[in-house]
């Protein structure tokens, strides 16, 4: 584990909420590198937000970068990365869930104006959350490249 990649607490967070990983079957006429699993796509897909490189560029670490960029782009067109979003908010508890279901984010402006600063602000109930919200904002922000 690298700077920057999900540490072990986050994986354990988010590997319940992700979609099944597709196995290809074994066979022997075909010679190809094993499939990239979901963390080291993410950990790629991390990379890429949050240095801006080309997919191209995407050090070998993470797998082919061809596979991770389908992936991003399959997670962001059928909205997979806005679900993961919204499911660790709603843990959180930065996002409201409403009677059906469906999850929407508290509204950030107000047309009141904001409370006097206080001296402490609250730390957030769960750090690992609060890091791995970050990580899904980020890449969601930037949807593709």
């Amino acid at each position: 584990m690298r700077r920057g990649d999900l540490t072990n607490a986050e994986w354990e967070r988010l590997a319940p909420l992700l979609p099944p990983e597709e196995f290809l079957p074994f066979d022997d006429s075909r010679r190809s590198r094993p499939r990239t699993g979901h963390r080291a796509a993410i950990n790629g897909m991390l990379h890429q937000a949050r240095t801006g490189e080309h997919w191209r560029d995407l050090p070998q670490r993470f797998g082919c970068w061809v596979a991770i960029y389908k992936r991003h782009r399959r997670w962001a067109a059928d909205g997979t990365w806005q679900q993961l979003l919204s499911a660790i908010e709603v843990v959180q508890g930065t996002c409201t869930q409403t009677p059906d279901g469906t999850s929407s984010r508290r509204p950030t402006l107000r047309a009141v104006p904001p409370p006097a600063p206080r001296r402490k602000r609250a730390a957030p109930s769960d750090p690992v959350l609060a890091r791995l919200r970050a990580h899904l904002a980020e890449v969601v922000s930037r949807r593709t490249v």
